[in-house]
């Protein structure tokens, strides 16, 4: 069943918001403007950064962080705005949500008037053994791509995989890579083992057999529930367009802002530090989020798994820096740099914590078979675990100029 494009709608003023099975409120444009009235004081946020126990009606020059944080960017708008180009010309970000319908990362639900139809579930199986000539990328892409409903510049696409939990929503995502960025699939699972033998979070993963497609299951399903999910820039305040502002520091405060929980720190400065040992120059706020029960009116927030990390110092086109500050400064912190970003953190034992990270990390590099064809990726990984691991003689950490003089300089003399 495919839609008539001719019935979408060529502008939209205004939509109706769930959560669960409740309608939280109602987004309205006008003017050039964005309102969100919530239906009354005990309706369920849409975000902790709007709550209707503070206010009932809140206005924005802009679209509302929760609402833009899962807006497509990069390749999958375009692939969008390109197909929709002669049926509504410019695709507004009110139709972006309407296209979201219940399928967006997160809880939220877009109501309207407009029934997308649901495409018939995949078997991952076949996905991972696509056998077929042509690209199993670009079949998922004329399938899904009206039904996706997630972030990232990076080629992707939402999709329903029959054995893997509910098909109510959208259970998978699935990435593959491009001319500038190579390898993108085996970079993202190696990075991913990685993680995930060091002990952090990280949701289920595959790699498909000709190495085309990383496929990610989505970490904000519970069963048949959809858990609440906010990135940082939402958390912070911020659009998408500054992702790349801010620090990790100020990604502390808002973990334990709204965690409460300093073990949630500590988690966090592992996703931190496990970033700088592999070479990840793209850990921006987006790559950050906090997850939440939505039934709840006062829930417990917990940081999410690892998602989309990756070695970016491999690729020539990617800059050679840390996505946001770190210490004041967007190099690549050595070990002093990120013992330093620990004990801010008041983390117990930062030390311990790196090496047995960057202990893990080693023995994967020690491993030629995970890197047949990816010496470029291997060596890249070892060149930023080496830099991470260095520690500054002892002799530079001490300061023996004074550029001031001293009052008692003249009896010297």
């Amino acid at each position: 069943m495919t839609i008539d494009l001719r019935s979408l709608p060529q502008k939209i003023t205004e939509l109706d918001i769930g959560i669960a099975d409740q309608k939280s409120g109602r987004l309205l444009f006008e003017k050039g403007s964005y309102h969100y009235a919530y239906e009354h004081a005990d309706s369920l946020p849409v975000s902790v950064t709007m709550q209707p126990k503070h206010q009932r009606l809140y206005n924005n020059g802009r679209l509302f962080p929760i609402f833009e944080m899962n807006l497509p960017e990069g390749y999958v708008r375009h692939r969008i705005a390109e197909r929709l180009l002669r049926y509504v010309g410019k695709v507004s970000d009110m139709l972006f949500l309407v296209l979201q319908q219940d399928t967006g990362i997160g809880a939220l639900r877009y109501q309207s008037e407009l029934a997308l139809p649901k495409p018939t579930p995949e078997k991952l199986d076949d996905l991972l053994h696509w056998d077929d000539k042509s690209s199993v990328f670009e079949y998922l892409v004329d399938k899904y791509l009206l039904n996706t409903s997630v972030s990232g510049v990076q080629p992707k696409v939402m999709l329903n995989a029959e054995n893997k939990g509910s098909v109510l929503f959208p259970n998978l995502i699935a990435k593959t890579g491009d001319v500038e960025y190579p390898h993108l699939p085996e970079n993202e699972y190696l990075c991913m083992s990685m993680a995930k033998a060091c002990g952090i979070a990280v949701p289920d993963f595959y790699l498909s057999d000709n190495k085309e497609l990383f496929i990610m299951e989505r970490f904000d399903l519970d069963g048949v529930q959809r858990l609440g999910m906010e990135d940082f820039c939402v958390l912070a305040g911020k659009q998408s367009e500054q992702k790349y502002t801010g620090s990790y520091e100020m990604g502390a405060r808002i973990v334990s802002l709204y965690t409460q929980d300093q073990s949630e720190v500590e988690r966090y400065f592992r996703h931190v530090a496990f970033s700088c040992l592999v070479g990840n120059g793209d850990a921006h706020l987006k790559n950050f989020a906090l997850l939440y029960s939505t039934v709840q009116h006062a829930p417990t927030l917990k940081l999410s798994p690892m998602y989309d990390v990756v070695n970016t110092t491999c690729y020539p086109t990617h800059d050679k820096e840390l996505a946001l500050k770190l210490n004041k400064s967007h190099a690549f912190p050595d070990h002093d740099g990120l013992i330093r970003f620990g004990r801010d953190l008041k983390v117990i034992k930062p030390a311990v914590i790196l090496e047995e990270i960057a202990d893990t990390i080693s023995d994967h590099l020690n491993q030629p078979d995970l890197w047949d064809d990816l010496s470029f990726l291997n060596e890249a990984i070892s060149a930023s675990l080496s830099k991470a691991s260095a520690r500054k003689p002892v002799f530079m950490t001490v300061d023996v100029k004074r550029d001031k003089k001293r009052k008692t300089d003249k009896l010297l003399k």
